[in-house]
């Protein structure tokens, strides 16, 4: 799939900060235009990702009695466990309400951590290039469909200055979704290889989070 844009930095080049990233954001601070276009890139995304929140807290309380009894499947069968997981996880990572959580909380307590890490970010890796796909390829002419105008011209512009850096930064924060920002990328000018590049980092360190909570709490 060919990027809309590339920026100063070389596709296929480490998707770690560089300076080129802070440089960005003093800019900002110093451009006022510039650091309000960027607080309501950041606070849309923030607000729609709560409201993604407040949606998946909602559901995963009538999921999450059901969670305990596929125990002693899950134990008696883990590889086809693992392969309906990460099923599960690209499915979650498309429809992004879906709450993933307590199903992550079950396989790794009861099968082998590092294999149930890989395959909870192989999963959201998946479903997040479908929806990196879906948004790169419908997005536009279904946002324009069901948003007004002025709606669909704000999301429009502020996709389109949205830098990979800024976009680096945002997908890192713990409160947004981190599902909800392949959507982001696909919109945007920033690039698949960027944008699941991104994704991986932020997708891997929230799964270590929750292994940690776990087994030191």
């Amino acid at each position: 799939m060919e990027e809309r844009y590339t920026d100063n930095i070389e596709v296929g080049s480490s998707i770690l900060p560089t300076p080129t990233m802070f440089r960005q954001l003093k800019i900002w601070s110093k451009d006022s235009n510039g650091s309000t276009q960027a607080l309501q890139v950041v606070g849309f995304i923030v607000i729609f990702g709560l409201f993604v929140g407040a949606i998946s807290v909602i559901l995963n309380h009538f999921i999450s009695p059901h969670i305990q009894p596929l125990t002693y499947q899950v134990a008696l069968h883990p590889y086809r466990a693992l392969a309906l997981y990460i099923a599960f996880v690209a499915g979650a990572s498309v429809v992004v309400p879906i709450p993933t959580l307590p199903v992550d909380l079950l396989f790794l307590s009861l099968l082998d951590p590092t294999s149930v890490m890989v395959a909870r970010i192989a999963g959201g890796l998946a479903g997040s290039s479908v929806s990196y796909y879906l948004a790169y390829n419908y997005g536009p002419p279904l946002l324009r469909r069901w948003l007004s105008v002025k709606n669909f011209q704000f999301v429009e512009k502020h996709s389109q200055i949205l830098s990979w850096q800024s976009f680096f930064v945002i997908a890192m924060i713990p409160i947004v979704n981190a599902e909800l920002m392949a959507y982001v990328g696909g919109l945007g000018k920033i690039g698949y290889r960027k944008t699941i590049g991104t994704l991986l980092l932020a997708n891997t360190y929230r799964v270590f989070f929750v292994y940690l909570v776990i087994n030191y709490r």
